[in-house]
């Protein structure tokens, strides 16, 4: 279910911003009735940033899998997650294997 949360907010936030650019094309055109497409595009841009948050589902940054956002390690690739933020910036995006 998360996941399909997760690709509803996408697709909505795509909407939103689309009906936006098409709210704007029409005003600049001169055309009046472009205030409900605006309010469109802003309300199906907001649901979307809503469900994409509410998944919980964060991406890992060796395989850009989706998973859990209390995992400790990504089922994929097997890569540890940083416990805090410090620690992530400190850490380089890679790790080098040591041969042994």
């Amino acid at each position: 279910m998360r996941y399909l949360a997760y690709a509803g907010g996408i697709i909505l936030k795509a909407a939103g911003v689309l009906l936006v650019l098409t709210a704007a094309i029409i005003w600049f055109r001169g055309r009046p009735n472009s205030q409900i497409l605006f309010d469109a595009g802003a309300i199906c841009f907001t649901i979307g940033f809503l469900l994409k948050r509410r998944s919980n589902l964060k991406s890992c940054f060796r395989c850009r899998q989706k998973v859990e956002q209390e995992a400790v390690t990504c089922h994929h690739c097997g890569c540890d997650f940083p416990t805090n933020i410090a620690e992530s910036l400190s850490e380089p995006f890679y790790k080098k294997q040591e041969n042994g």
